[in-house]
């Protein structure tokens, strides 16, 4: 008897763990801030818009520099850098728990899942 009680214990505590799972990302998958595992508020940004807000993106069409030479691979370090601490402050601001790519995210229980990515391009030209 005791036997069946820790089955039906361990079976209700998996059950909890996959409902608890509530967006799957794609394989691949760019998380930019928290974790898919334990999200109540996941949010995606658009990348190519985000990375078109900065100034360093720009300098690399504008000037024409190759994105893997030493230049570009330092100008993409500091775009990099510059979306993450945006999306962290305006991921904090909104009380999102979870952001990554609007392409890499499904939201398994229905909710309206925010698109932060006007708000972080805000950030970015402040």
């Amino acid at each position: 008897m005791r036997l069946t009680t820790i089955a039906r214990l361990f079976l209700i505590v998996s059950l909890s763990a996959v409902a608890a799972a509530q967006v799957t990302l794609r394989r691949g998958a760019k998380v930019y801030h928290g974790s898919a595992a334990n999200t109540t508020a996941p949010a995606t940004v658009k990348e190519t818009k985000v990375r078109a807000a900065t100034p360093e993106w720009q300098k690399i069409e504008d000037e024409g520099i190759d994105p893997q030479s030493a230049r570009g691979k330092q100008l993409i370090t500091r775009m990099n850098s510059r979306i993450s601490k945006a999306i962290e402050a305006v991921a904090d601001s909104e009380r999102c728990d979870m952001v990554t790519r609007k392409k890499d995210m499904k939201d398994n229980r229905g909710r309206t899942v925010v698109d932060l990515t006007s708000k972080v391009i805000d950030k970015i030209n402040e």
